[in-house]
């Protein structure tokens, strides 16, 4: 294989339950061995009630993408002043910069948020930049087809397309939320210098790179990266489903920058990561504001 491309071991996503109304598969980065990196933190969850009060982020992005078959908005609100909801198919990307406060949650009866929550990293060079986001409306979402294959490029590009929103995002990424039907294949090229990482929600899957191969159950993934001193422009990732799949692969340049992080703040340094608290302890990432229960 490569010697400038590296395969992971398959990662079974940790089982995680908060309170009654929220069910997650959790990784991070620390399980693949850098090779997740700039993803810091991925959740597959199920929510069906508000679960978390209203908490702020630094240092990264807070992704949220719906998958189609949820039930149901995720409404968000944060600090910036948006409020509004997350459909099915859509996606939400709160770039938090130096620091800003969100909340997202179900509201209303027999809700079934199905979705993914995504850390990205920031660069050193952005993690002090003003809070923003980005918002796609799941009409906005392209995708390509082929025989037994379906997938939708949220953010980024893959086999010809391209997400128009793609250049609103604070670095380069790219979301496919991909659907292989019995005994079909896609695949993906990964670009020098980029790691990625491949799940699959559903059915059996077959990863296939650079003359490794990695058998994924659903809740499973595994992380693969071309260092930056590979001489092609990109490797091809395969993926083969006997069964049929879904699946999903996160992408983006490897910052390769030391962490530090607390709960969802992700700096550098212990100096900044301690800045950025006391910085929201001082009330500087703003104020949110909840709509009031209707009285009964």
């Amino acid at each position: 294989m490569n010697k400038f491309l590296h395969v992971s071991h398959v990662v079974a996503g940790q089982d995680m339950t908060i309170g009654e109304a929220f069910q997650a598969k959790h990784f991070e980065e620390r399980a693949f061995g850098g090779l997740m990196d700039p993803v810091v933190m991925l959740d597959h969850f199920h929510m069906t009630a508000p679960t978390f009060a209203p908490h702020p982020h630094a240092g990264i992005s807070a992704v949220t993408y719906v998958f189609e078959d949820a039930t149901g908005a995720h409404v968000n609100y944060d600090s910036l002043g948006n409020q509004g909801p997350i459909n099915p198919g859509a996606l939400h990307w709160f770039a938090a910069g130096r620091g800003a406060v969100h909340t997202e949650q179900p509201e209303g009866e027999e809700q079934h948020v199905h979705a993914l929550q995504i850390f990205v990293n920031l660069p050193a060079s952005k993690k002090f930049d003003a809070p923003y986001a980005v918002h796609v409306e799941p009409q906005d979402i392209p995708e390509f087809k082929a025989p037994g294959v379906r997938v939708r490029v949220v953010a980024g590009s893959s086999n010809g397309v391209r997400a128009a929103h793609s250049d609103q995002l604070p670095e380069p990424f790219t979301l496919l939320d991909g659907f292989l039907s019995r005994s079909s294949a896609a695949s993906h090229e990964l670009l020098r210098g980029w790691n990625g990482l491949i799940y699959a929600l559903t059915g059996a899957l077959r990863v296939e790179v650079g003359g490794a191969v990695r058998q994924l159950m659903a809740g499973e993934a595994v992380g693969v990266a071309l260092d930056k001193g590979a001489t092609e422009d990109g490797v091809a990732i395969r993926l083969v489903s006997d069964e049929g799949s879904h699946f999903v692969i996160l992408s983006g340049p490897a910052l390769n920058e030391p962490i530090a992080k607390h709960g969802p703040f992700v700096m550098n340094t212990r100096e900044q990561l301690d800045d950025r608290i006391s910085a929201f302890q001082n009330g500087e990432f703003g104020q949110l504001v909840m709509p009031q229960p209707a009285a009964q």
